[in-house]
């Protein structure tokens, strides 16, 4: 019987073998988080941010949801 995908589960297992895996890719690596949350928490003399969330994804080209998903993973 068909999965989810259309595919049997033998079918499945066969292109995980493979080392296939389905999804959409993530929009950010770990050194994407990393320098996010790096220019995140960059303060600057005043204590205030020196990088607003709408700079920081100008600069690494994603959402911001994207930004708060991964600053908020971290934090848990």
């Amino acid at each position: 019987m068909p999965g989810v995908l259309g595919l049997p589960p033998e079918g499945l297992a066969s292109s995980r073998a493979r080392g296939r895996v389905g999804g959409r890719p993530r929009a950010l690596d770990a050194d994407g988080i990393e320098m996010a949350r790096a220019l995140y928490e960059l303060k600057g003399q005043d204590g205030k941010r020196t990088y607003t969330i709408q700079q920081i994804t100008d600069r690494l080209g994603v959402g911001h949801a994207t930004i708060y998903r991964n600053l908020d993973a971290d934090a848990t």
